[in-house]
């Protein structure tokens, strides 16, 4: 009889195993798939603004050039950081990259709207106005995946599951237009 007991406290619990198993590799790959959402608005987000910023760079001075190089370099490093959190899911390095040069990309594009030529300055507003529109909204659903996610991560027993699989919890990620 003990054994018998002791064999369906085996089944449960691999049985539980199993099925937290399943839940967390889901919901960690329901916060990938919302990322990848933010990813592709971000995507949309830089060709547009370097298709602008090549079509001004053909007619701007060569001091117009430059500035509007700089910020072309800016574009290509956000690209980079996308591309690393593309190719590292939840890594948060990559995340805190793809957040740092977010920063570094709209506190760019303020200080050229204050410097700019007055013919620059209407691409700057539209390409900020796109982000304030476009990128909360993406936003909303990773991180309400993420909470889903994190929150799985943290009960017990799935916590003790997680760490053993070494399941890391996702950040949630502030891409908004604040420069401090």
């Amino acid at each position: 009889m003990g054994a018998l007991g002791f064999g369906i406290f085996l089944a449960v619990l691999l049985f539980w195993a199993v099925g937290a198993h399943n839940r967390l590799v889901r919901l960690r790959s329901e916060v990938v798939r919302q990322w990848s959402s933010v990813d592709a608005v971000w995507l949309r987000l830089l060709v547009r603004l370097q298709g602008g910023l090549a079509a001004r760079q053909a007619l701007a001075s060569e001091g117009e050039t430059q500035d509007l190089q700089q910020l072309q370099i800016i574009c290509d490093e956000l690209l980079e950081a996308l591309t690393q959190a593309r190719l590292q899911p939840l890594d948060e390095d990559s995340q805190k990259q793809v957040v740092s040069q977010h920063l570094k990309l709209v506190a760019e594009i303020r200080l050229m709207q204050q410097t700019a030529p007055q013919a620059i300055r209407p691409d700057l507003d539209i390409a900020l106005n796109r982000m304030r529109q476009t990128l909360p909204a993406a936003l909303i659903p990773y991180h309400v995946a993420v909470l889903a996610y994190n929150e799985a991560l943290s009960m017990r027993p799935a916590s003790w599951l997680g760490r053993r699989l070494k399941f890391k919890p996702a950040i949630r990620m502030d891409l908004s237009l604040s420069t401090s």
